[in-house]
């Protein structure tokens, strides 16, 4: 499709060269783009054909870059984002770079580093349309809902043996031991102590099992889950199974939850990303209402009809990608 957008694109340039250069008109004052065994084809046909085939994806573009370009005029992130990723294809093709170029349908560097700007210009116009909707009492339920202090634990692992990881117990045998150590517990014993003696998470181990402050998403879920629900001081009085094997945790600390104004941001990068995740269709609301509040209006009503039947599409597209994951 970058080939024959690129193709357009030069097509469209030519037309209005050739219709510029004094060349053969028909009667009816039309321009001759050229002859095939004495018929001729006129610059207003030869458009049409091509603004029927691949006038949409090129119309887009155009609307696009007009209008980013403006709103992200010398934005030096967006510049050097594409920088770097012009710079690791250039590492990954290195030896067939130009080639590469052609082959893909681009002019030179410059013209994909164009095409990675105008892209990049589109996530960002996309997600500042997502926080410029995010309402402040949305932000307020998530805050309330999610965000919680730091806490500290400690933990003893009893790994299960897996492909990856040859050196583990059989479940039943891990599960079995933790349960020793978790009586071992209950008898009086030192957690440090068995915790240096038995884990073998040996980077924790030798610190007692200690894994020190840790937030909601740095633990895998079913650590976190059984961690917060634990009192300061209170230990798991059963395994808690995950993917690396059996634990033992131990909530040593906890503190107090983040002021709102302190992790707002936080919380608004989140959600942005949370909504791009739920829902894929607003990708296309958020540049189709960027395009009319800069007011995008029509002459063609060919192109218009194009444009209507383009947002209709791509917002079904978006639909169906996500029903099927």
């Amino acid at each position: 499709m970058r080939k024959k957008i690129l193709l357009f694109s030069t097509l469209i340039l030519s037309i209005g060269l050739i219709t510029g250069c004094g060349n053969s008109k028909l009667k009816n004052g039309e321009e001759i783009t050229f002859t095939v065994n004495g018929k001729n084809v006129t610059a207003d046909s030869f458009y049409k054909e091509l603004k029927n085939k691949y006038g949409s994806n090129v119309m887009i573009d155009m609307i696009d870059k007009k209008i980013l370009d403006t709103v992200y005029k010398d934005d030096e992130e967006i510049e050097k984002q594409a920088s770097n990723q012009i710079e690791s294809l250039k590492t990954q093709y290195a030896d067939t770079w130009e080639e590469t170029l052609k082959g893909a349908g681009y002019e030179d560097e410059n013209d994909l580093k164009e095409y990675f700007i105008l892209n990049l210009q589109r996530d960002k116009a996309i997600e500042n349309y997502i926080k410029d909707n995010i309402k402040d009492d949305e932000i307020k339920e998530y805050y309330n809902k999610n965000t919680v202090g730091d806490i500290s634990a400690k933990h003893i692992l009893i790994s299960v043996k897996t492909d990856e990881n040859q050196e583990g117990l059989s479940d039943e045998d891990a599960k079995k031991k933790a349960e020793e150590l978790i009586k071992k517990l209950d008898d009086g014993e030192d957690f440090d102590k068995l915790a240096k003696e038995n884990s073998t998470d040996k980077g924790s181990a030798e610190k007692g099992g200690d894994l020190g402050f840790f937030n909601k998403g740095d633990m895998v879920e079913e650590f976190e889950k059984a961690a917060y629900d634990l009192k300061v001081n209170e230990y798991t009085k059963s395994p808690v199974k995950t993917s690396y094997g059996y634990h033992i945790i131990l909530k040593t600390g906890e503190k107090e939850k983040p002021k709102l104004k302190t992790v707002k941001n936080n919380i608004i990068e989140t959600m942005v990303q949370e909504k791009l995740e739920d829902d894929p269709t607003i990708k296309v609301t958020a540049l189709d209402e960027l395009r009319k509040s800069y007011n995008l209006k029509f002459k063609d009503s060919k192109l218009k009809s194009m444009y209507k039947e383009y947002i209709e599409t791509s917002l079904e597209q978006a639909k169906e990608s996500n029903n099927a994951q």
